[in-house]
């Protein structure tokens, strides 16, 4: 009898994690809680001064965050992302580049290419509602792309995908932190992932401002 309930015991099912409960797409969770030389490096800047701070209390008085959470829900994408605007314009939805527009950086061909449209007198990347729709679906092709490997895909999204294919191709690696890639992409990442732990450790009611359940169920 014992050994009939210990079998019976054994074959019962983990409860499913948050992220697979809800379909999210992350092949690598523990990305986003990764460390190494080169993110810490980024943390300590990170820590010493008010971006990330900054970013979040403008992203919380305009309602950025909750909006972005309930978009990228829709595509199972993984709750981190909504805040990459930190890293792209501090949530600034006029930002300008000079090469790029908007909350979300949108190049003209990658806004045109994902439904936006660009024009002298309208440009729709400066609407970061529709912007933030249209990034979730880019960034839902790059992660396909990348097989969900978010950090592969975060390259993609700042060097552009194709660029990060060849360079993979040529130096045979799928390893994001084994790439020679060049300065920007390449600190890229590390940068972003930075930015999330300070965020966690030094804002946490900023940084989970209007995040959808399953986010907060998987801090």
């Amino acid at each position: 009898m014992l050994l009939v309930v210990f079998v019976m015991s054994g074959c019962s099912k983990r409860p499913l994690s948050p992220r697979k409960q809800y379909g999210i797409q992350d092949q690598y969770p523990e990305t986003w809680i990764e460390s190494n030389q080169r993110i810490e490096r980024f943390v300590s800047i990170y820590r010493k001064n008010t971006h990330v701070r900054i970013c979040l209390q403008r992203a919380e008085q305009k309602g950025y965050l909750h909006y972005i959470h309930r978009v990228f829900y829709k595509y199972r994408l993984p709750p981190e992302l909504a805040h990459l605007p930190i890293l792209e314009s501090c949530f600034d939805t006029r930002a300008n580049s000079g090469s790029a527009l908007g909350m979300w950086q949108f190049t003209k061909a990658t806004a045109t290419d994902y439904g936006l449209r660009v024009g002298w007198f309208s440009d729709d990347r400066l609407n970061w509602r529709k912007a933030t729709h249209s990034a979730a679906r880019y960034l839902n092709e790059l992660g396909r792309r990348f097989n969900y490997d978010w950090r592969l895909a975060l390259a993609g999204y700042n060097g552009g995908p194709n660029y990060l294919d060849k360079i993979m191709k040529n130096q045979r690696s799928h390893n994001f932190w084994k790439l020679k890639l060049r300065k920007e992409t390449k600190e890229y990442v590390p940068k972003f992932l930075a930015m999330l732990k300070v965020g966690r450790e030094r804002y946490p009611d900023l940084f989970f401002q209007g995040a959808p359940r399953y986010w907060v169920a998987s801090r």
